[in-house]
């Protein structure tokens, strides 16, 4: 059996980091705050965050995947008003499908008495997309 060991892996230019096209890993992601003027943390594969509304985002790839099926994933945690601590949903928007280039999702919490389901503006926000890129 055979043993690879690397540091760093560079594609066939020589300079530029290899991309992963078809593995499991992850092909996009974003940490953001969505409060006031919303704030990438980190991410990767994004090229713009749009903020449509109170807990509604819109996410535009940089790369786009091969088809509108890939999986999505996120979390809601802490908002600016006086409910915090606690972990809401992340769902697409059920009236704008997820389209091979951008992503629309929706924050907010989840059963806590009157608030069930109301959307806010989280403090951590975190989307991950997994699939293949175009």
């Amino acid at each position: 059996m055979s043993e690879l060991r690397a540091d760093t892996i560079t594609g066939s230019d020589g300079t530029s980091p290899v991309t992963l096209t078809k593995q499991s890993a992850a092909k996009a992601w974003i940490n953001f705050n969505g409060t006031g003027t919303i704030t990438a943390r980190g991410s990767l594969n994004l090229s713009t965050l749009v903020d449509n509304g109170q807990g509604d985002y819109t996410v535009n790839f940089t790369n786009a995947f091969g088809a509108a099926d890939y999986t999505v994933s996120g979390t809601a945690s802490g908002n600016a008003d006086a409910i915090r601590g606690y972990t809401g949903f992340m769902a697409a928007d059920a009236n704008n499908a997820p389209t091979a280039s951008a992503l629309r999702t929706k924050f907010g919490l989840g059963s806590t008495g009157s608030a069930n389901g109301q959307l806010y503006d989280g403090v951590y926000n975190t989307i991950l997309n997994h699939g293949d890129l175009a």
